[in-house]
Order: structure tokens, then sequence, then C-alpha cells
């Protein structure tokens, strides 16, 4: 048989190839060009294949298109794919472009992960530079002001375009940081290829962060400027008493501050200690560093307790003071703010705009929508209710404040400031029920334009604004922008809408919450249901705090929710019988059920002992139906968390929450949930309660390369239908904990009862380390098509 000629076994290769089949042989042929343009319809898409990415990255790197091979292997470090060759890749891409310390941790991870070409590049390199004490600049320098309400770089102003970086990944709490150095920075390089200009850390971070924000700063000419958090919490054990706040707590806030200055300039070696990071911070970001946000989100009662104990306090620094007209509170941060700024002048000779961690709970504003516990009780005992004082959980939203415009730079210092809120716009109550707010083209604008108002020339950072990805909704909005409820490409278009108001209100600019889902943090609807101290170890899709990132965290390689079986295969039957069939499977984020068979689908589920009474020995907690129409699950009465009361007159209902609660005998009643209580103003009027019935299941489908949490079930050639472990009470699904009085209970898993079957019985495997996978949302790609221009990526 003749031999085919080279270039006509290729054509005949790539007449039977796919795409990327077709890339890889055309990359081995040393044709990089013709292997790209192969691979353009992957990498268009929010969720290439990891292959895809690769081939990209190397093709890329090669041809010395070297910023866009940073971001394909960015792509990959950043979720955790792509393993040592995307490493590697990364730390070649690095050198190419001359940040060698940065290529250094690429390649030493490389190699660490098992690939030893790794080596001889990384030995190649020359040896990293000794570090050098910081010293003082003389004449001291100020590079970044907050005046004008704008932020400047010199005199150039800097409209702040950004993202909250929370780094707990899956099976982590806040503290245990990440400690390799090449997953931050592959997590910066994604948000400064995003087109942001800033990210903000809510605490001081491990040296790794700043090794990597440097790094990339050095290789980009952009830069992306830094917002250094600085942590506290509330001095509730000493009970607020009249020295609660200062003396050592004080002294420990400020040695907080003073430590985080240190590191930002390079200058900082800090022993292990429980909750903190810690090491040799040797790498100077401070010409990075454009503001300090010190603090929390205080609570009012705090804020509260604070001023009545100290009537007389007042403060006039060096570089700041209180105004005549602030409260003792701010006069307290006033304080703790100058004595950072003066540490920072002495020691090091530089200054930076500074503010402290704020949100509309504590906004200066009045709002008469917004009365506190005790005038609204006030108010209905007067109409007759009945009104214990335990069924009104609320903040006093609009008793108290903390204004950084009463705190302002003394005459000739170098320290400016800015104003600071963690503002959404579904909370507090006052921005959606203000009739003033309304008026507006959004309520959420009309709220921003009350803040521009009052504060005037001072800059407002919205440091913290965002939308959740999660099934459950926390707290509804008349406009449809709800605590939750969203789909993953609703949230993109909602968000960047969001910011373009904050923008159009003349602000300083916002920084988007967040860059990670982070399991381990808890929403006050949702958080009483689960078991203490094991919320990182499973992601509860009810819970909106878990669920604003644009980097998902999700189960490892779930079904994707469109009807079809093809994800199922390697899933045994639990029923398998004449007309109908029954498959389940279990991963940190769902109950998975798959059903063939006659509609509507009726299933009672049975977790903890008790229940109805549907046949012998089998009592279900729930009732599952699903059918062309629609779908619902109901829950048994007694295992219902909630309540229904009254204060004794008509229009006063509302759900109480009853603590642990165990199964009686029936009958089912909807699960419903009451996110927004009924409110009554200062003037009088009454706001209804909002609820939602939590059970009442929707159809849909998950996009491609993306997820559409709204959506529980599919009707296609089978059922596929997801229930969130909150839906079923699951206290903790990691170690099969369910609801149930006095404290979670451990269980064998799920039994479940078809009409006319026997009862069958589904279980999984515990565990401690959840197995979970990283992906961009399509969020990520909507506010780099607003920040940097172009178009974002369709779904195929």
């Amino acid at each position: 048989m003749r031999r085919c000629a080279p270039w006509a076994a290729l054509l005949l290769g790539l007449a039977l190839a796919s795409p990327l089949e077709e890339a890889r042989l055309l990359y081995g042929q040393g044709d990089l060009a013709g292997a790209l343009a192969r691979l353009e319809p992957y990498l268009a898409q929010y969720d290439p294949p990891e292959e895809a990415l690769l081939l990209s990255g190397f093709a890329l790197y090669r041809l010395g298109r070297l910023e866009e091979a940073l971001f394909a292997f960015a792509r990959l470090v950043g979720t955790e794919r792509g393993g040592s060759e995307a490493a590697y890749g990364f730390g070649l891409v690095l050198r190419a472009l001359g940040d060698l310390e940065g290529a250094r941790s690429a390649l030493d991870y490389a190699l660490r992960l098992g690939y030893r070409e790794a080596e001889p590049v990384l030995q190649s390199l020359p040896p990293p530079p000794s570090p050098r004490p910081k010293e003082r600049k003389r004449p001291p320098e100020v590079r970044f002001f907050a005046r004008e309400g704008r932020f400047f770089a010199g005199n150039t102003p800097l409209l702040v375009r950004g993202v909250n970086l929370g780094v707990a990944l899956p099976g982590r709490f806040p503290a245990e940081f990440p400690e390799e150095e090449t997953l931050y920075r592959a997590w910066l390089e994604l948000i400064h290829a995003m087109g942001a200009n800033a990210v903000r850390t809510y605490t001081l971070l491990p040296p790794a962060f700043y090794r990597a924000l440097a790094g990339l700063n050095r290789t980009h000419k952009t830069p992306l400027y830094l917002f250094q958090g600085v942590w506290t919490e509330l001095p509730e054990e000493l009970g607020y008493e009249a020295h609660a706040f200062e003396g050592p707590f004080l002294e420990g806030f400020l040695e907080e501050g003073r430590d985080v200055l240190d590191a930002l300039h390079g200058n900082l070696y800090r022993p292990p200690r429980p909750g903190h990071a810690f090491g040799s911070y040797t790498a100077d970001v401070s010409p990075w560093t454009l503001g300090l946000l010190v603090g929390r989100e205080f609570e009012p009662h705090a804020v509260k307790a604070y001023n009545e104990r100290h009537p007389q306090k007042a403060y006039r620094g060096r570089f700041l003071e209180a105004l005549p007209g602030a409260n003792p509170f701010e006069a307290y941060l006033a304080e703790v703010l100058d004595r950072l700024a003066q540490y920072e002048w002495e020691v090091y000779g530089t200054a930076r705009p500074l503010s402290v961690s704020n949100w509309p709970t504590l906004d200066p504003l009045h709002h008469p929508t917004e009365s506190t516990r005790e005038e609204e009780a006030a108010l209905r005992r007067a109409r007759g209710e009945r009104v214990p004082e335990e069924t009104v959980r609320e903040f006093n939203n609009d008793e108290v404040s903390l204004d950084m415009a009463q705190v302002r730079p003394t005459p000739g210092s170098p320290v400016t400031t800015f104003a600071n809120y963690h503002a959404y716009p579904y909370y507090p109550d006052f921005m959606n029920l203000d009739p003033g707010y309304a008026q507006a083209p959004s309520r959420y604008l009309g709220y921003l334009l009350d803040l521009k108002a009052h504060h005037k020339d001072q800059p407002i950072l919205i440091g913290e604004i965002g939308l959740p990805t999660s099934r459950g909704i926390a707290h509804l909005n008349p406009e449809g922008r709800h605590h939750g409820g969203h789909s993953e490409l609703g949230q993109a278009e909602e968000v960047v809408r969001l910011l373009k108001e904050i923008e159009e209100a003349g602000l300083a600019g916002g920084l988007v919450f967040a860059f990670l889902d982070e399991w381990f943090k808890q929403n006050w609807l949702f958080m009483d249901l689960e078991a203490p101290g094991r919320s990182p170890y499973w992601h509860n899709l009810l819970d909106a705090e878990e669920n604003y990132g644009l980097l998902a965290a999700t189960a490892k390689d779930p079904p994707r929710l469109d009807g079809q079986a093809d994800d199922w295969e390697d899933t045994p039957f639990l029923l398998r019988e004449e007309g109908r069939f029954l498959k389940a499977k279990a991963d940190p984020e769902y109950l998975w059920l798959l059903y063939r068979g006659p509609l509507p689908l009726r299933l009672y589920l049975d977790t903890v002992p008790g229940g109805v009474p549907v046949a012998e020995g089998f009592g279900a907690e729930f009732l599952l139906e699903v059918g062309q129409e629609g779908g619902r699950l109901l829950v048994e009465k007694g295992y219902y968390p909630f309540q229904e009361l009254s204060h004794g007159l008509p229009g006063t209902e509302f759900l109480l929450f009853r603590g642990p609660t165990r199964p009686t005998e029936g009958p089912f009643v909807p699960f419903v949930l009451e996110p927004n209580r009924r409110r009554t103003g200062r003037d009088g009027r009454d706001f209804p309660r909002k609820t939602y019935e939590l059970g009442l299941l929707h159809p849909g489908q998950d996009p491609p390369e993306a997820r559409d949490p709204t959506a529980d079930y599919a009707l296609g050639e089978v059922l596929e239908l997801r229930l969130p472990w909150g839906m079923l009470l699951f206290a903790d699904p990691s170690q099969r904990l369910a609801w149930y009085a006095p404290e979670p209970l451990p269980v064998e898993g799920v039994r479940l009862l078809l009409p006319g079957a026997a009862p069958l019985r589904f279980t999984w495997p515990t565990w401690e380390a959840p197995l979970y996978a990283l992906r961009l949302k399509p969020l990520f790609f909507a506010l780099r098509s607003a920040w940097k221009g172009g178009p974002a990526p369709e779904p195929r």
C-alpha cells in the first residue's frame, strides 16, 4: 500500500477529527495559528474544556502573545484545573514577562505537583534577591488622595472598579487561608484581566498574597490597587462596659493595624497565632495600596452602647479630628484612624486615604419608614395588638449613625478620608419602603443619590455590592433585586446594572462582592437550620451568603439539569420495573433524582423517626409531587420549623421560628418562609409582610457552562430533579445529620416510597473533605465586557 504524504495524512486526520482533536494535530505539526483557530469556539465559552485552555495557553506563549497566554493559564490555575502542566505554563509565561519571582513560585508549584520538566527551568533562574529592611521615605510621600468626590493617584482621577477577595475554599473556615502563592497570583491575574483596577481584603492575608500582588503590578502597565482591611471583632465578652472598647481592646485593635501597615511595607514577621495569617512579609505593596478600611460592620447596638457609656468622648489628633457634631463612636474611630496614620507617617513617611467599614444600618440619613423595635412595639400596642418582644427580630437600623463626614483631616494633614458603605439594593427595608427613593429610576439609585447629597465632596466608595445565585431568598426587593433567587445569567445582568447606577450617582466607585462562593458563610434565615460548626463542609444552596461569587464553588462533576439521562449511566437503579424507574445520587449541594414513569410523580421521603404514616413502618416527613403543570415539596406539619401566629388583629400574622422540631403524624403543609417581616413606620404606616413558598418547584434547565440554581427540575426524556439539602431539613449532609429536636440526628440516609412499590433506601458516604470544583460564572465575563469592552460569551 502506498503511504500518504505527511500533509495528506494531516488532512485526512483533520477530516475525521473533532475541533479539539484538530487543534491537537495542528499544534503537533507546529501550526499554532491553525490550532488557535480550531480552539476559538471553545475559548468563547464560559467554561472551556481543560485541554482547550492548555493548548491555547502554550500556543499563545510560543507565538509571543504573552498577555493572552497568561489569561489562559490563569483560568486553569485559578480554578484549580490543569494541574502541574498549567502551573508550568503559567511559570513559563511569567518568566517571559520578566517576573522571575512569580515564575519561580509557579515552576516550584508545578514541580511539587510532579511536573519534572519544570526543574531545569527553575534551576536556570537566578537566585532571589535578599529582602532589605524598609527605610522611611525622605521627604515623605503621598501617592493617593480622596477628595472632590473621587480617588486620585497623584493628580489622575481614578474611578474604582474592583472586587472583594474572600479566600476560604470549600471545606475551610475563613482563617484557614490558602498558602500557595501561585493560586493567589492566578486569582489576581483573573481580576486584572477582567478590567478591575482594585481588589479588597478584609484582613491581613498570608505573605504569599502580597508577593503575588507585587509581582502582578511589576508585570503589568496598569496596576491593581489594594484596599486593605484591618479586622476587629466586638468586645461582647466585656458586656460593652465603659472600658470595653478602650484599654486592652483598643491597644489590640491598634496593634493589628500596625501589623497590617508593616506588612504592606514588606517589613513584618508575625509568628503563628490561631485565626491569623503569619509569616515573613517582605513584599512592599504600599505603592499600590489605595486605601485602608478599618473595622467591620459594627452593629447598631454596639455603637449605641458605646455612645451611652462615653458621652463626653471627642477627639482632635495630629492628622484627623472628629468634628463638633460627631457622636462618641465616630470620635473613637477618628482616634483609631489618626493613630494608625501617625504610625505610618513616622515609620515609613507615607500616607493614604482612610475610612471604616460601614453599612446602611448606620448611615447618617433619616428614614421615616424605619422605626426602632421599641417605636414599632409602642405604635402597635396603641392599636390593641399583643406584641411580645421576642417576636421582633430586627436591628434598630435607623437609631444611631457612623458618619465619616464627621471625621475630617486637620489643616495641612497629608491624610484624606472617604466614606465606605456595604450597600445592597434589598436591605434594610427603608431602601425599598422610603417613598422618596421610589421616585428615582430605581430605589437603589435614589438611596445612592441621598448618600451623595449628604457627603458632598467626600468620596463615597460602595465597598460591597452584589446579588447571590442561591435557590433561597433571604429578603425580597420590589424590583426583583432580591437577596438570593438569581440565576447566574440573571446575576450577571443585574450586577452590571447596579454598578452603572453607582457611577451614575457620581460616587467614587464600587467593589463587587465577592470573588469566590464561600461555603462557611451563613444567613439569618437559614443558619439556625444548620448543624453548628459544619457549614464549610457542604454548600447550602438556600443560603444567599454562600453564593455571591463570580467564581463558583460547586460540587465536583454534578449532572447538568437538562432532563436527559446521559450523566446518569453509571448510577445504579433504586427501582426498575415495568414502565418506570428511579435513580438517586448525592453531592455536597443536592439530593438528585432521576425518574421515568407516569406523571405526576408522587414520592414520599422519610428522613427521621415519626412522620405521616403512608405505609406500614413508613412515616414520611416530605411529600414530593411533580407533573407537567409544576411541582411542590410539602413538609409534615409538626416538623415544619415555623408557626403561624398573629398579634391579635387581622393583618398582623407572622411566622415564628420554633427551634428544633420533631415530626408528628401530619398533615403535610406548604414549606413557607417569611423573608420580609411586617413593618410599621414612624408615621404609623403599615407595610405588610412578604412570604414565599420555598417548596414550590420550578422547571428549567442549566444553560451550557453555567447554572440556574432557581431551576429545580427538567422534563425531557426523563424527569431530572435536584433538591437542596436545606429543603429536606438536612442540618449537615456531610455527616448525614438531619434537623431534629433537641439536636441534629445522625441518620442512615433517606427512605423513599413510590405508590405501588416497596420502600427504598438511599444512602451516601460521609465526608470531611468535600469534593468541589471552581468555575467562572457569567458575571466574570459580563464585568469584563463592561469594564474592558467587547462582547461577553453567549451560552451555547
